[in-house]
């Protein structure tokens, strides 16, 4: 008898972590459904060109520790959008079509990729220059390890569309908060964390970054 309970409680729990786990997805999925359209709408609202770059002169957390605000930084800006969706993130080589929500908490990163507040907002030209992305590795980032070196990445931006290839990817230590700071040069980081098999908070993080492509004038 005491077996059968045994074993009776077991599954019980089983059955509880599966749902738990598969309403957590099942979240994801209706977040990025929700923000895509409304992510469409906004952008329908508002015929919006191709931005040309200038040729340049509680549950894991997958980011790194914030970087400390510049005295430069604009005071008068606008609210930061948190939770809102504000750009759509297309990687070919990594089956990644998603859309960006401002913000890297918990509840933002279960919707999807998040904006790292402090960094460059996507298709803002500021003096942070650095547009910081970050998601969960096993699910909307979960194949983010297959970029490589000259991959491409499309971002689309309220600015307009940008494209970006790869020029490095490295595995930092979560305090590596250099990988946030500003920039000399426009750059795209996405951040997740490493590795991607490890079971429980992973102990490192995987940083791919990646450039604009210069246009022809």
């Amino acid at each position: 008898m005491r077996r059968r309970l045994i074993a009776t409680l077991l599954v019980l729990a089983g059955i509880a972590l599966l749902s738990a786990a598969a309403l957590h997805y099942f979240r994801g999925y209706e977040a990025q459904r929700t923000g895509l359209r409304e992510w469409e709408e906004s952008r329908s609202r508002t015929p919006v060109p191709t931005l040309h770059v200038p040729t340049p002169t509680a549950k894991e957390n997958p980011g790194i520790l914030r970087p400390t605000p510049s005295p430069a930084a604009d005071t008068s800006a606008a609210p930061y959008p948190h939770g809102q969706a504000i750009a759509r993130l297309r990687i070919p080589a990594a089956q990644i079509d998603a859309v960006v929500f401002a913000g890297d908490d918990a509840a933002t990163l279960e919707k999807g990729p998040g904006h790292v507040p402090g960094t460059e907002m996507p298709g803002d030209d500021t003096y942070r220059k650095n547009c910081v992305i970050t998601g969960h590795r096993d699910s909307h980032f979960r194949h983010l390890g297959w970029l490589r070196k000259g991959h491409r990445i499309e971002l689309e931006t309220h600015s307009g569309e940008i494209s970006y290839r790869v020029v490095s990817r490295e595995i930092v230590t979560p305090d590596a908060v250099r990988v946030l700071q500003p920039t000399a040069k426009p750059r795209l980081t996405l951040i997740t964390c490493y590795p991607f098999n490890w079971v429980g908070p992973a102990p490192k993080r995987l940083v791919i970054v990646a450039e604009p492509i210069r246009h022809p004038s």
